[in-house]
């Protein structure tokens, strides 16, 4: 793949961060430390299950590579190790950046990578659900402080500064109508409908309001608990304002940093599709409008096929 096929979703004066215009992306759709605090990015270039070869999104040195141990997975074909490749950030010496989830191959201490190249496969391992798509982890660390599992550099998606108001449509319904595009054991592929996302160039996401502002949600709905909001400039006044997706209260917002905002999920939410109840939704962000990934119970079968159109209810007391 081209490099000019790639556009950055991270770029100051020291970072840049580019993707393929085909993957997607999430800061918040993870139970793990880092993208409970937007301090992580994870960068599927697929969905689906299957392992890829994965594409750099970053530029500079190697400096460390090394196998870890992992959680025995609690689903076939997954592995018990994990991979840790730290490279130098080429632009400032005291950023380094982290990436995990990925088997090292052809690269090697002291080689300099670039954007786009090859640098190895995805693998799965016990920190995944089963429903979690193989992908790339990466964080912005100091330096001195690269492998930790907590703290990171903060950083700001690459947003166009030009602000395009959204008109927010009030509505009454509480079902929404989805597309389904592909059916897996562990979960379903779809789409809601053009008017449920919004774009913040050159970004999309699902759209949820506060007040009469408009926002990008992303997270793990509501299995993950905690969720992330996202705006094309820093939040203001945010204890306890109420976030919506269509009519239903989802959460409330009581924490902000930057163009993030952080909510917890009601306690009483609960996601349906054509009446029974699934375990919750995971979201994306892309260069286009993203997939959501349906998650359903195991133990529960919901009749569900390829281009199939169920009935996506909210409900929250």
């Amino acid at each position: 793949m081209m490099k000019s096929e790639f556009y950055n979703i991270v770029k100051t004066e020291d970072i840049q961060v580019s993707i393929p215009q085909t993957s997607h992306f999430t800061i918040g759709t993870s139970p793990y430390y880092a993208h409970q605090h937007a301090l992580g990015i994870d960068i599927y270039q697929s969905l689906f299950l299957d392992d890829y070869e994965v594409l750099s999104p970053i530029s500079g040195e190697i400096l460390k590579i090394k196998a870890l141990l992992a959680p025995k997975p609690k689903f076939l074909g997954g592995i018990d190790k994990d991979y840790l490749i730290l490279v130098r950030n080429p632009h400032n010496p005291e950023i380094t950046y982290k990436i995990l989830h990925v088997k090292p191959h052809n690269i090697q201490v002291g080689e300099r990578i670039e954007i786009g190249v090859p640098i190895g496969k995805t693998i799965r391992n016990g920190y995944f659900a089963n429903w979690s798509s193989p992908h790339l982890h990466l964080e912005i660390r100091p330096s001195n402080d690269a492998i930790r599992a907590s703290g990171g550099r903060t950083f700001s998606l690459a947003f166009d500064k030009k602000r395009k108001k959204d008109y927010i449509e009030e509505k009454n319904s509480e079902e929404i109508q989805m597309k389904v595009l592909s059916v897996f054991p562990e979960f379903y592929l779809a789409k809601f409908s053009e008017s449920l996302y919004k774009f913040i160039d050159p970004i999309y996401g699902v759209k949820v309001r506060a007040n009469k502002e408009s926002y990008i949600l992303d997270g793990g709905i509501p299995h993950y608990k905690n969720g992330t909001i996202i705006s094309d400039s820093s939040f203001e006044r945010v204890k306890d304002l109420s976030i919506y997706l269509e009519n239903q209260k989802i959460g409330k917002l009581n924490e902000s940093r930057g163009q993030f905002g952080f909510l917890k999920f009601d306690k009483s939410l609960k996601f349906l599709l054509n009446d029974e109840e699934i375990r919750g939704i995971s979201l994306y962000l892309a260069n286009f409008m993203p997939l959501v990934k349906i998650i359903p119970y195991m133990d529960k079968e919901i009749s569900i096929n390829t281009k199939s159109t169920p009935l996506f209810t909210i409900l929250s007391t």
